[in-house]
């Protein structure tokens, strides 16, 4: 089990800190950020195995710009994103999974144990 990296992008300083904290156990590389700006930052020098991220970041050009962003780096289109959201819109979602977004989770209904294993099929993929 080789360490991995995950950029989690939420403005809720809490989930983010939880979250931070949940993967830093299982000696990940964690990015925990706040803002689309501190996310590009990021993605410009690292790759991650996986990234969470939040849909309604209140800054610039939120979650949008992320992917597209995502999407224009030839480095970065394999890598998994999974949408954290507390919104259950049904044409989001598919909205979303149209733009290439593996997963819609919404944030209410899942424990962070469930959200911590879930992530983990990702970055463990059983053989």
């Amino acid at each position: 089990m080789g360490k991995h990296t995950i950029l989690i992008v939420d403005d809720d300083q809490l989930i983010l800190n939880t979250l931070k904290q949940r993967f830093d156990s299982w000696e990940s590389e964690v990015y925990a950020v706040g803002t689309p700006e501190e996310a590009k930052q990021v993605l410009q020098t690292a790759t991650p195995d996986i990234i969470l991220l939040d849909l309604l970041l209140t800054k610039e050009d939120g979650s949008s710009g992320i992917l597209d962003y995502i999407k224009s780096d030839p480095r970065l289109e394999n890598v998994p994103v999974i949408a954290l959201t507390n919104l259950d819109k049904p044409e989001l979602k598919q909205m979303l999974l149209d733009q290439g977004v593996k997963e819609y989770w919404i944030k209410g209904s899942m424990s962070m144990d469930e959200l911590y294993g879930k992530v983990m099929e990702y970055l463990e993929p059983k053989k």
